[in-house]
């Protein structure tokens, strides 16, 4: 939007609009330029901030109440089965991997002092930056 308009500012200072988002209540993250938003369908999509182009879509095949998180080229979503999802960030769409974490994961994972914390329904998980490698 530019504020700057006057009138209805949802059509004179709209500057793009995407019409696939379902119902969201999550937050969209934004990195080198791209979009990450998802919806409360279960869809993660990914966008140019600048002009709105979709470049791919991601079906979590359950709800989504949380937000992503991007950071270090990753983007990590939970959803309402408890699957974390890992995406590679890019105008590629690549899944880099996928765990459960026992129950619903309704909020958006945080990074802090070398982990990952992470809770679902009624735990909460500190997960080592470094796990699986050598």
């Amino acid at each position: 939007m530019d504020a700057t308009k006057r009138g209805d500012i949802t059509q004179s200072g709209r500057v793009w609009q995407f019409d696939k988002i379902r119902r969201s209540i999550s937050t969209a993250s934004i990195v080198d330029g791209l979009l990450y938003v998802p919806d409360f369908s279960g869809f993660l999509h990914c966008l140019d901030a600048k002009t709105g182009q979709e470049y791919w879509t991601h079906d979590m095949f359950a709800a989504v109440w949380g937000s992503t998180l991007v950071v270090d080229g990753k983007v990590y979503l939970g959803d309402e089965d408890g699957d974390v999802t890992i995406l590679q960030a890019g105008k590629e769409k690549k899944v880099l991997g996928e765990m459960n974490m026992g129950s619903a994961v309704y909020a958006t994972p945080v990074p802090a002092h070398g982990a990952l914390f992470l809770n679902n329904r009624n735990q909460l998980f500190a997960l080592a930056a470094n796990a699986g490698t050598k």
